[in-house]
């Protein structure tokens, strides 16, 4: 940790994650296909002009050509991180074999192939057949994947649906990880904003991020959390204070180690009082990844408020 640096309130620490996070794309909807991307800037553009208005909303969204194919993408993606947590470079990769094999006609055999680019046939199979599942459900009951989507109200019920209808009400981190995928993709007006009454009110701020190890280190070594008044938050500060103060006695200091799961909770509550909890995951977990996982400080986009409480490791 470096001393006498100026002290920012963790309120403005927050604050400026949240704006890193708006300054930059979510990975997702970065490395969509090329073609979706240009469906994504027609929905927003239709949200926008008609967030007040439902029923103008779906008669212009209903226009959009392969929209479903879009969400079918997001589906498979959001299972697919159940088994394996996908980096921008593999996610890219398959964003191209998706466009490649897929692209207007979806096929079980399609998707097979596009998957087989990033993962083995055997989990392949598992996300093609999860898939496939999923798109009946909803199809059946909500006539088409896109109103199931826009006629979401509450977060919650929401994610209740996606952890229901694509993961068969399975628990766990990994599942888990894949449920806020879906659910952070279409309720915010960043992203790609279908459950545009969540999106475009209040109700996006209910949203609870997964907590990841990148947005914990971040959350944690930078001091976010530091006015949190909880027994985890407390616990935390005080063996910050003692690792600090052995440092400054010249001591031989051991790392402060943290495990994921006892501070997941913390982290939560830190996104949630950001204001702007899907700005605040996104932007935490791009200077975790980048930044932070490295020690890249004297380059990182909040390095001048950070409290740099570089000694935290979490496990």
């Amino acid at each position: 940790m470096e001393l006498n640096k100026p002290v920012a309130t963790a309120e403005e620490i927050r604050g400026r994650i949240v704006k890193h996070g708006a300054s930059i794309r979510d990975t997702v909807v970065e490395t969509l296909p090329h073609t979706y991307s240009m469906m994504v800037e027609q929905i927003r553009s239709i949200a926008s002009a008609y967030k007040n208005d439902l029923d103008t909303f779906i008669a212009n969204i209903l226009n959009i050509k392969n929209l479903d194919l879009l969400i079918i993408y997001i589906i498979s993606l959001s299972i697919l991180n159940k088994y394996k947590n996908l980096t921008a470079t593999e996610l890219s990769t398959f964003s191209n074999a998706y466009e490649r094999y897929v692209y207007d006609v979806f096929s079980a055999s399609k998707l097979r192939r596009a998957l087989e680019e990033v993962v083995d046939r055997e989990v392949a199979n598992e996300v093609v057949s999860g898939t496939i599942r999923a798109v009946n459900i909803i199809s059946n009951k909500y006539k088409s994947l896109n109103l199931w989507i826009i006629k979401q109200k509450k977060i919650l019920n929401f994610e209740k649906d996606i952890r229901k209808i694509i993961f068969r009400d399975e628990g766990g981190i990994r599942v888990g990880r894949g449920v806020k995928l879906f659910l952070r993709t279409f309720i915010h007006e960043t992203n790609i904003p279908l459950a545009v009454r969540i999106a475009y009110t209040q109700e996006h701020r209910k949203y609870l991020l997964h907590g990841d190890i990148y947005t914990t280190l971040v959350t944690i070594r930078s001091g976010a959390f530091e006015d949190v008044k909880s027994m985890t938050a407390e616990r935390v500060k005080a063996r910050i204070a003692k690792r600090i103060l052995c440092q400054e006695r010249g001591g031989k200091c051991s790392d402060v180690v943290l495990r994921l799961g006892s501070i997941r909770g913390l982290v939560r509550y830190v996104g949630k009082v950001s204001g702007d909890p899907v700005l605040f995951e996104r932007g935490a977990y791009d200077i975790g990844i980048k930044y932070c996982k490295e020690l890249k400080c004297d380059v990182c986009p909040i390095r001048d408020v950070c409290k740099r409480y570089t000694f935290v490791r979490v496990k």
